[in-house]
């Protein structure tokens, strides 16, 4: 028993480190969907489709499909986060700038109050 024990421990806990980080490979997917971060998002859902390929035992998708579909899948990503920055960009150059301010002739002298303060001590 003393044998088996951390053979089986090994394998249970594979499994488990497994079912892990295919729950958080789709749940950051979801997170970086939601802040805009695409490229991440693709990366993650390359990542989390592959896990769940791996734990259906699809024989008809191989490796080297799932690397192909990732690559495209991780483009469109970046594609999304191009056009993204370039809307920004463009909603940028369309802001019309302000004129610089000049003060009137008047304003240009001391025109702060001047406030005096005399202290006195209190009698004891």
């Amino acid at each position: 028993m003393v044998l088996i024990a951390p053979v089986l421990m090994s394998i249970v806990l594979f499994f488990w480190f497994a079912a892990c980080f295919t729950l958080w490979a789709w749940l950051q997917t979801i997170f970086c969907l939601c802040q805009l971060q695409f490229v991440r998002a693709t990366i993650w859902f390359s990542l989390g489709s592959g896990m769940l390929f791996w734990w259906m035992g699809t024989d008809d998708i191989d490796f080297d499909a799932w690397a192909h579909g990732s690559a495209v899948l991780v483009a469109l990503g970046v594609l999304a986060t191009v056009a993204r920055y370039y809307r920004k960009w463009r909603a940028m150059q369309a802001i019309p700038t302000k004129p610089v301010w000049t003060p009137p002739f008047e304003a240009t002298g001391n025109i702060a109050p001047i406030i005096e303060v005399e202290y006195r001590r209190l009698p004891n």
